[in-house]
């Protein structure tokens, strides 16, 4: 959710950043290094909870197996579609997000005795296609069909949408990363669509900063902390949407 707009400033002024790059290209460059960026995160993140034992295989894999197969051809699908069509898509999800961020949460601590695993298997294939479209870990969706059609336990269900991440994830990577977008049309340090000389800096700023992030989760309420996030992505969401839904054939 952060590291999609931050590449989108970077791309969007070649005078501060260096690198130019084709105005179309900006949206589905930004989307498959920000998924480069997330794989070893979710990696590191989700052997923490494997060695926590909260991490619940039993409904990750299933999903994450659907997942596979939507991430890596919705790499084939994002270039072919313009790119005001993917910001627009992102910043709906941020809006979307920022919405729920603020709404009063209705909290469930029990386990769901009844739930539909393979229902939710099923419902990996909008998890992989939404992340690997939108450069974004795909949880947002993975966690609801998580709680209400697989039925799994709040405390199992962050460590489990992290680890269906890792693989929807490394799919589209390996998507993105072959794909062949024309070598002249890419800044140097990149594999296909992958600008991994703009993504390592960011893996290494968010390695190094996560504790200082994880000091001010623990200062900070949990309301006042989806107060801010909600406010900035509802914020960044609703002005992508304004800036690019005119940019759209027919909505000029």
């Amino acid at each position: 959710m952060l590291i999609v707009p931050l590449l989108y400033f970077f791309y969007g002024n070649p005078a501060w950043s260096g690198v130019e790059l084709p105005q179309d290209l900006h949206a589905v460059v930004a989307h498959a290094t920000s998924l480069f960026v997330i794989v070893p995160i979710a990696v590191i993140g989700t052997w923490a909870y494997h060695r926590a034992g909260v991490v619940s295989w039993r409904s990750a894999l299933p999903m994450a197996a659907f997942a596979l197969g939507a991430a890596f051809l919705a790499t084939r699908l994002a270039p072919i579609i313009p790119a005001q069509g993917l910001k627009l898509g992102f910043g709906a999800l941020l809006t979307a997000s920022g919405i729920q961020l603020l709404l009063p949460r209705r909290v469930r601590d029990t386990e769901t005795k009844n739930g539909h695993l393979w229902l939710g298997a099923i419902g990996g294939v909008f998890v992989g296609g939404l992340s690997s479209l939108l450069g974004v870990g795909g949880g947002i969706v993975a966690i609801p069909i998580l709680v209400y059609v697989v039925g799994l336990g709040l405390e199992k269900v962050a460590a489990t949408s992290m680890a269906v991440i890792v693989f929807t994830a490394t799919a589209a990577v390996a998507g993105y990363a072959t794909a062949e977008p024309g070598a002249q049309l890419m800044p140097p340090g990149s594999l296909g669509y992958i600008h991994y000389m703009a993504g390592l800096p960011i893996l290494a700023g968010s390695i190094f900063s996560v504790r200082l992030g994880a000091r001010v989760n623990q200062r900070l309420s949990a309301r006042k902390l989806r107060m801010i996030f909600g406010l900035f992505f509802l914020a960044l969401g609703l002005r992508l949407v304004i800036e690019n839904i005119h940019g759209l054939p027919g909505m000029g």
